[in-house]
């Protein structure tokens, strides 16, 4: 498993639900923030988009939007429109149709949005892969890949069929892979995106990923990528932004806390599982870095998933 499809597959995307959102006329609308990935196909347009800490953009009918963790923003027909404000409250369908503006006029503005929820013991690692909102214009050749996607995601959204909600799961998982394959070099100059296109280092990243519990040094991970020890310690650094063995022990912990929350292992176990020889490194290990001990944090993942399973 190559090091993008191990993280989206730790992330354990599920789909919420799904929206339809018309404009006719006038008219502006205002969400709060509410933390959740979201995104937006504009199944016409144009209308526009104001997000708290970006500057207002139009956006035209093919456009994409995605944000790792949603903030306030407005949608309008004219960006001096006064907004109505909205709490962003599910309804409990599975496609929620929301029209704004003038009744009885044509939509001039139609949205397919939708938002999401990933394994809250992770659920920070996509904000460190995405800027805080991706935007592909239409004739982006990268939004190629995640139009047809959200086509899919509105088809099945639309029919009440056996297997919808596993359906829409897959299709989100398939909707992140290529949002963060789409995202453009200058935009993540740095950081994992930038790791896997480097051939070098995605050959260390996916060493890493794919054999977390190897006892992996400095030295054979520079051999994985083909290079001296101090050349790779240094690229690494500078495209990742951390040193490679901080890296690996980023991930062996993102693992360690997956495997915590589900209560399976015992922590002498997932230490085993995520490459400590002993229980007693990975204690010290876990808790310097999260500050809680590992059983601590079994006992909490454990009891607020009885709380969610009891709601």
């Amino acid at each position: 498993m190559d090091a993008l499809s191990a993280i989206v597959t730790l992330l354990k995307p599920q789909a919420v639900a799904a929206k339809l959102v018309h404009g006719a006329g006038r008219w502006g609308v205002r969400y709060s923030a509410f933390g959740h990935p979201s995104y937006a196909l504009v199944l016409k347009g144009p209308c526009w988009l104001a997000a708290d800490g970006e500057p207002a953009q139009m956006l035209g009918t093919g456009d994409f939007v995605l944000f790792p963790a949603t903030p306030r923003f407005t949608l309008a027909s004219d960006p001096k429109v006064r907004p109505k404000l909205l709490e962003p409250v599910p309804s409990g369908q599975q496609v929620e149709v929301a029209f704004h503006g003038d009744p009885d006029a044509e939509p001039s503005a139609s949205l397919l949005g939708g938002y999401f929820q990933f394994d809250p013991a992770n659920a920070s690692v996509l904000t460190g892969l995405l800027p805080r909102m991706l935007h592909l214009r239409a004739g982006d050749p990268a939004a190629e890949g995640v139009r047809p996607v959200v086509e899919l995601i509105k088809r099945e959204a639309l029919t009440a069929r056996p297997g919808q909600s596993l359906v829409l799961s897959r299709l989100v998982e398939v909707l992140l892979v290529e949002s963060l394959r789409s995202v453009p070099e200058d935009v993540a100059p740095t950081g994992l995106l930038a790791g896997l296109r480097d051939a070098r280092l995605a050959a260390a990243l996916q060493a890493i990923h794919t054999h977390p519990a190897h006892p992996w040094t400095l030295a054979t991970l520079a051999r994985e990528a083909s290079m001296s020890r101090s050349s790779f310690a240094e690229h690494f650094m500078r495209v990742m932004t951390v040193t490679p063995l901080r890296y690996l022990l980023q991930w062996r912990l993102a693992l360690a806390k997956d495997l915590l929350s589900r209560g399976e292992l015992t922590v002498g176990e997932t230490a085993l599982a995520v490459g400590y020889e002993s229980a007693s490194g990975f204690s010290i290990a876990f808790s310097r870095e999260l500050g809680l001990p590992p059983k601590a944090y079994m006992e909490g993942a454990q009891e607020a998933s009885s709380r969610v399973q009891g709601n």
